[in-house]
């Protein structure tokens, strides 16, 4: 049922579009005299604006959906380029990219890199897996819990229930006095 009746709405919209276009174009050719008189120019200018009417109604919509799809699509390519090449820069400056999988987490530890300052890339790394540690434990999978947890054994914390997460959080403030993330 719903295919017909969208066909049908679809065959309609553009029959009574053919319709009103031959009727231009039927009068048009009736008045081959000149434009002379001001209620031919408005008749004229009401077939146009009619004309228009139906070439809004329909071409609007595709057209929106057109442009919005493109836009999304351009929006998720982009991040996706930009992201493959900030991972095979990391790689190249002897960065695990690994580690981090989204776009602002790279951009982050690029700019700590670019500082020079090996605190700074240090500070940058604990922070986004802080960050990251906090989402996993409540809505992680087995493998992102056990990174997180050789992450942080890395750094002599083990962490293995939610009450470990409180040593995470009292080493970051210690070691970064509880100044907030640049993200």
């Amino acid at each position: 049922r719903g295919r017909s009746s969208s066909s049908a709405s679809s065959a309609s919209s553009s029959s009574s579009l053919t319709t009103t276009t031959r009727r231009i174009l039927r009068n048009r050719q009736k008045k081959s005299s000149p434009i002379s008189s001001s209620s031919s120019l408005k008749g004229l200018t009401e077939e146009i604006a009619q004309l228009g009417l139906d070439l809004d109604r329909n071409t609007v919509g595709p057209a929106v959906f057109a442009l919005s799809a493109v836009s999304v699509f351009w929006l998720f390519y982009d991040g996706s380029v930009q992201t493959k090449q900030l991972k095979e820069e990391l790689d190249a400056r002897g960065v695990d990219s690994s580690l981090f999988n989204k776009l602002y987490e790279l951009k982050y530890i690029k700019r700590a890199l670019d500082s020079g300052d090996r605190s700074a890339y240090d500070e940058a790394e604990e922070k986004i897996q802080w960050q990251r540690s906090k989402i996993v434990v409540g809505a992680g999978s087995i493998t992102e819990v056990q990174k997180i947890q050789k992450f942080w054994q890395s750094k002599g914390i083990k962490v293995k229930t939610l009450a470990d997460l409180d040593k995470v959080e009292e080493y970051m403030v210690k070691k970064y006095g509880g100044k907030k993330s640049k993200f």
